[in-house]
């Protein structure tokens, strides 16, 4: 792509400074030949950049781009977009050409060459990188359904209900989330909820490129506040809940809940707004949005009832139809089930369709996903529920759909942990939640990374109101072991906080661990009712 088409794209959403005269005129204020010049890759790391490419310097959380332009410049980018362009740092940086008079900006230069590369300032780079990915990539969402989740729990469900009742009417439908990427060639795994604008922009453009048609996208606060969607259009916005999560990133609720806005904020008027009318933020989270909005829920537009709720299903009555069994489990589920309704709806399917489709769609690993263990036969057996649940809301949504669900004559288990390197506030709020509904409680490690799991322990015991009461085992296998050993039969297990994950942090080491395995090794082998 030319130099100079990506500057229009970028003067078009007013992110270069405007000159005396007005916007800046890229066309003018770069030699014929640096005009010219072919971008082949875009990049906002400096060790991915190499001839021809562009490098983006974006100022993060824990490092300034910035301190990297000069390595960029030397393994050979073309061009550089920045926030303020360097002077003196030596190299061919030290020798840029002054910004000829037509492009100048009253607050500083705005285009400049050094020597092959050109520079090119821009008053917010991170929203300057999604607009240029997204334009180096050709734009990839305009020819593809979008759905866009977001919200603090439900995401990953809902995605993967999306996707399913998508396939089953018929389109090839991509995955981007929490779990995994499915571009239409098959599953991978996941580094990161919602990737950054240049891998996004890419995999939407693989996805057509594999003949998908539409497609189910995590949105994360993170992303959102990051811009890492920007540019990306979505014909259908969904807004699951919101619950206190990632303060330790945003600082408070309201600066949370206007970061889950933001997909509401971006949705084009030919798009539909879909929120859960019975959270208390999903009307502030859909107020203003250019696109229609739809609220689905027991007070909503596409309305929820509950008919029945088992631990083999639900049985819902959806928008005013005849009820339905559904595969999945729990009030929570029931939500995520209307919200994936309402977007094929929204997507333009019929009810009578999407309905069956639904139906049909299985549980999602690692959410509320269920193992049973029988000693001997005609005995009882212990229900395992391994589930994701790493925030207070979450946990006590399964504790309480498990509490409902469970024979009344059962121990209700739980096994949790909170992870390290993250919001701090929920660790005694979660020890509540457990206490308050399970009957036996045992405390572990979830993912510590580099925080001593010890002291993450003793910020759970902080709420607890009768610790003596709950075993801490900071070993998660074997808290996972002690669980089975002294559990009898017709008893309920929930081990929360990993779900889906086939790894445990610790330290900066990612060590082998699934606590599904983990459980039918230790419940398998365990005759039930062990020494207490």
């Amino acid at each position: 792509m030319r130099f100079a088409t990506l500057l229009r794209r970028l003067a078009n959403a007013r992110l270069l400074p405007a000159s005396g005269t007005g916007a800046v005129r890229p066309d003018r204020a770069l030699p014929e030949a640096t005009r010219d010049t072919e971008i082949d890759h875009i990049a906002d790391d400096s060790r991915q950049v190499g001839p021809g490419g562009l490098f983006v310097a974006v100022r993060g959380h824990e490092t300034d781009g910035h301190q990297f332009i000069e390595q960029a410049v030397e393994n050979g980018a073309a061009a550089v977009l920045c926030e303020e362009v360097p002077e003196g740092n030596g190299g061919s940086i030290e020798s840029a050409d002054p910004l000829p008079a037509e492009a100048a900006a009253g607050d500083g230069a705005a285009v400049r060459s050094a020597g092959e590369a050109a520079f090119v300032r821009s008053c917010d780079t991170r929203a300057a990188l999604a607009e240029a990915a997204a334009a180096f990539h050709g734009d990839p969402s305009r020819e593809l359904k979008l759905a866009g989740i977001t919200g603090t729990n439900g995401k990953t469900t809902t995605a993967y209900l999306v996707r399913h009742t998508l396939r089953a009417l018929g389109e090839q439908t991509a995955l981007i989330g929490t779990m995994e990427t499915d571009l239409g060639t098959g599953a991978k795994g996941s580094a990161l909820t919602t990737p950054g604008p240049v891998q996004l922009q890419r995999m939407l453009r693989t996805a057509v490129q594999n003949g998908c048609t539409a497609g189910a996208v995590e949105v994360s606060s993170h992303a959102l506040d990051q811009e890492r969607t920007r540019a990306t259009r979505f014909a259908v916005g969904i807004f699951t809940n919101l619950t206190p999560e990632h303060l330790d990133y945003h600082g408070t609720l309201e600066k949370y809940r206007a970061a889950k806005k933001r997909l509401f904020d971006t949705l084009p008027a030919g798009s539909v707004a879909l929120y859960n009318a019975d959270d208390s933020a999903g009307e502030a989270v859909a107020a203003d949005a250019k696109a229609r909005t739809i609220s689905f829920g027991e007070s909503g537009d596409v309305r929820l009832e509950i008919v029945e709720n088992h631990l083999d299903g639900l049985h819902l009555r959806l928008d005013g139809a005849a009820p339905r069994a559904f595969r999945l489990v729990g009030r929570f589920n029931a939500y995520n089930l209307a919200a994936a309704y309402g977007a094929a709806r929204a997507m333009g399917y019929r009810q009578d369709e999407t309905l069956d489709a639904l139906a049909e769609a299985p549980p999602v690993p690692g959410r509320f996903e269920q193992l049973r263990f029988s000693e001997n036969e005609g005995e009882g057996e212990r229900a395992v529920v391994v589930d994701y649940a790493h925030t207070p809301d979450a946990l006590e949504n399964v504790l309480q759909a498990l509490r409902n669900l469970k024979d009344e004559a059962a121990t209700l288990w739980c096994v949790f942990g909170c992870g390290g390197d993250r919001d701090r506030t929920k660790r005694p709020a979660m020890g509540r939640a457990a206490e308050r509904l399970a009957d036996r409680v045992i405390v572990t490690s979830d993912n510590p990374r580099t925080e001593d799991p010890g002291a993450i322990i003793e910020e759970i015991r902080g709420g607890l109101k009768t610790p003596e009461d709950v075993l801490f085992v900071e070993d998660r296998r074997a808290a996972i072991r002690e669980a089975a050993r002294q559990s009898q039969n017709g008893d309920v297990i929930l081990i929360a906080g990993k779900g889906h994950e086939t790894y445990q942090i610790v330290g900066t080491d990612r060590q082998p661990f699934d606590d599904r395995k983990e459980a039918k090794k230790s419940f398998g082998n365990a005759p039930a009712g062990g020494n207490t």
